[in-house]
């Protein structure tokens, strides 16, 4: 499906500048709409330069580890896997788990992997095969102190049987493969009784939340949906519903048009940083065609964009070398209700360089000291230094 339109359904290049320069910090305070979400954003450029006693944690590069439960060799410390694929002499793939026919695997099959999903040792959801369906719950026990089990699934992709701790020690094979066990992953809980939302995220380094160094990311499938995700889907529904086109794709042509705010991109893809970031050197990446679905992405864009995710993490890296940093899966949940044009899957990339304080949880309302202009500069000097074809 074709993006939207209204009222329709060689020489080594130089490097980058120094590693850890950000944007400079100047003028003064604005506030700024996110058209998706409805929240704004505070942008005082200026509190960069404020002092801070504390700093800001770092990654610590390993090449080894000791008794990591992700790396080849350890499969029995982890729940038995719920997929499982490797990569083929020809750099193709062969599913393992589950079999296509049915029939049984050995141990020993499953022990050749490139990517390993399992179940969450530690679930955030009370794990169930069966998922029941809604009015099946438990009742909420009073108007004022409401509660209710939380059933679905939480799952942990295992990126890679070697000890590796971000995409950027990835190969291209790996980066798709692992997009693939994203996409089975994501229909498979999709088509599960009862399941409302789907969130799918990488945290990488310890302020990023992550609490094991080897590369891997996170599924959580629920039986309810967040208030604020429920809040986007009905300002996209509303947006459609008025303008006969999709909201993303409104922003993506506005994007490409202003060209302020575009890293790069390719023949199926887009990478800017929005208008009202809400944390600083925020990425976002999806496809210029109209699609609602990650899963429904074909192969070739999965190529593409294993390309734009190695390059955006080398470009991060180069910036805030062993920075920690967040990669967030935005696709049409499962339980959304209404017209299918009106959501368009995103994926959001962001260093972890600032911290959450006081303001921000008291109002809910986020203070970003990087506008996404300078942001994109520094991006853009990354990515002509890798390619200059590839920046507009």
């Amino acid at each position: 499906m074709r993006l939207q339109r209204r009222g329709g359904a060689s020489a080594k290049p130089a490097a980058p500048e120094a590693a850890t320069q950000l944007p400079e910090p100047s003028g003064c305070a604005e506030s700024r709409l996110n058209p998706i979400t409805g929240d704004w954003t505070i942008f005082a450029p200026h509190r960069e330069a404020r002092p801070d006693q504390f700093g800001t944690e770092q990654r610590v590069p390993t090449t080894t580890a000791l008794e990591c439960p992700f790396c080849a060799g350890e499969e029995h410390t982890t729940p038995p896997p719920t997929w499982v694929a490797k990569i083929t002499p020809d750099d193709s793939f062969q599913v393992l788990y589950p079999p296509s026919n049915g029939s049984a695997v050995s141990p020993a099959a499953l022990r050749d992997w490139s990517v390993r999903v399992v179940p969450n040792k530690f679930p955030a959801v009370t794990q169930s095969d069966s998922t029941p369906a809604q009015n099946d719950l438990p009742k909420r026990s009073s108007p004022l102190f409401q509660s209710s089990k939380v059933i679905g699934g939480h799952e942990v992709i295992i990126e890679s049987p070697n000890h590796v701790q971000s995409i950027s020690e990835l190969d291209l094979t790996e980066i798709k493969l692992m997009l693939v066990a994203y996409q089975h992953r994501l229909s498979h809980w999709r088509k599960q009784p009862g399941i409302q939302y789907i969130s799918l995220f990488k945290n990488v380094g310890g302020d990023a939340g992550a609490s094991l160094q080897h590369s891997h990311s996170q599924l959580l499938a629920s039986d309810q949906m967040p208030n604020s995700v429920e809040n986007i889907n009905e300002r996209m529904r509303s947006h459609q519903a008025r303008t006969g086109c999709c909201l993303q794709c409104d922003i993506i042509r506005a994007e490409l048009k202003q060209k302020k705010r575009i890293v790069a991109q390719t023949n199926s893809l887009v990478a800017y940083c929005p208008y009202a970031s809400r944390l600083p050197m925020l990425l976002r990446v999806t496809t210029k065609d109209h699609v609602d679905h990650f899963d429904q992405l074909s192969f070739d864009v999965l190529d593409d964009l294993a390309r734009m995710i190695k390059r955006m993490t080398g470009w991060l890296e180069t910036l805030v070398p062993n920075a920690s940093y967040n990669m967030l899966l935005h696709t049409r949940p499962p339980g959304a209700h209404g017209n299918a044009e009106a959501f368009h899957w995103s994926l959001e990339f962001f260093p972890r360089i600032t911290r959450v304080a006081g303001f921000e949880w008291s109002s809910q309302c986020m203070i970003n000291t990087v506008l996404p202009e300078l942001a994109t500069e520094k991006y853009r000097k990354c990515a002509a230094a890798e390619n200059p074809r590839l920046v507009l």
